[in-house]
């Protein structure tokens, strides 16, 4: 397939790409030393899902699993951005709370002083950081928290806000804080480019590489890389089912139905015709409280099981990924159901995902 022929697929796939975009760019590749002698085998894996899917956590798992973890100069990088996580929950809350929305007030009236020097970004951070905490302590703010199933759909919370905003205190506000482990898992940070990670397995090499979910991300990266890669990997967030975006032509969409349609038209490239496919349901830990007080049938109104269920909400989520958007020769999908920031459960799961990949290469890599 030529290259113009590529362009209009992507296109058809993600929308218009941004004037100007570079389609051959600069690939981010984090120096990991390998030791010992060269591997003889090589697989490249690469990490799709929309915005918000939780790629980047995938990778940090696999570094923290399989490679060397975080120095403290990788650490202090992601500080601007469990800031940035912290200011935008507070502001999402203290706009909920408005009389024109919820209408929630203050417990504590004296705490519209914090409302106000939070409110001016020329505050130093951790001026607006102590704001913040001593807001998330008042009973008007946490009853907002434990309503955010009321304004999820538009206006979604972080699902590891409550944990940044309890550590605050102890932890984030404090001189010399540098992100625990947990906190590095845990943040959220878009993904710009291409991002590729590489570790040993036993005598193995895998390259992963991690392709912005941003919509305009889309279309500059995939025809980039699709010759090179062993497997695709997709991440689709199905706590996202409840969850609406603005498009840009203005129309409402649901963040899951996107997810879906990404997924099946990525299938139908032809130059990914025998990519093997392995696909994570990701955020089940979010998707099962999301259940108890928001109904799927709302959203999918072809659901028909029982409501708070998780199993049949998820066997509809699942078949939903599965079903074929065009008569073709059926398509074998791995899937795992996950939780991106469970580290237990994350190195089982790629531990599945590895053993697949090997078992499908044994005889072209000669591995039996």
């Amino acid at each position: 397939m030529n290259r113009s022929r590529k362009q209009i697929s992507l296109r058809t796939l993600c929308g218009c790409c941004r004037p100007g975009s570079s389609p051959e760019p600069e690939i981010s590749r984090p120096k990991r030393r390998m030791r010992g002698k060269k591997p003889d085998v090589v697989f490249e894996l690469l990490l799709l899902g929309a915005d918000g899917s939780g790629k980047s956590t995938f990778i940090r798992q696999m570094q923290i699993i399989h490679g060397q973890g975080f120095n403290d100069c990788e650490r202090a990088e992601l500080i601007p951005d469990i800031h940035k996580n912290i200011v935008d929950a507070m502001e999402v809350l203290l706009e909920q709370m408005k009389d024109t929305k919820l209408n929630i007030p203050l417990e504590d009236p004296a705490k519209h002083r914090d409302m106000e020097m939070f409110a001016n970004k020329e505050q130093p951070m951790d001026v607006r950081l102590g704001c913040v905490s001593r807001l998330w302590s008042d009973q008007g703010v946490q009853d907002c928290f434990r309503r955010r199933g009321e304004y999820s759909t538009t206006h979604p919370l972080n699902v590891s806000t409550q944990y940044f905003l309890n550590a605050i205190a102890d932890r984030i506000n404090e001189a010399g804080y540098l992100p625990i482990t947990e906190d590095i898992i845990r943040v959220r940070r878009n993904t710009i480019g291409v991002i590729q990670y590489e570790f040993m397995l036993t005598d193995i090499q895998f390259k992963i590489i991690d392709v912005g979910g941003e919509r305009e991300e889309r279309v500059r990266w995939i025809d980039f890389l699709a010759a090179k890669i062993t497997c695709v990997i997709f991440l689709g967030a199905i706590d996202e089912y409840d969850t609406k975006f603005i498009a840009e032509d203005g129309e409402e969409k649901n963040r899951l139905k996107e997810s879906i349609e990404l997924f099946k038209k990525i299938q139908n490239f032809q130059w990914l015709a025998h990519t093997t496919f392995i696909l994570f349901l990701n955020k089940t830990d979010v998707f099962r409280e999301k259940l108890q007080t928001s109904d799927m049938v709302n959203h999918f109104n072809d659901y028909k099981g029982f409501r708070k269920e998780y199993a049949s909400n998820l066997a509809f989520v699942k078949k939903k990924f599965h079903e074929e958007s065009t008569p073709r020769r059926p398509r074998m999908i791995y899937t795992h159901e996950t939780c991106a920031t469970d580290t237990a459960g994350m190195k089982f799961v790629f531990e599945a995902v590895r053993d697949t990949i090997l078992q499908l290469n044994l005889r072209q890599y000669n591995l039996v």
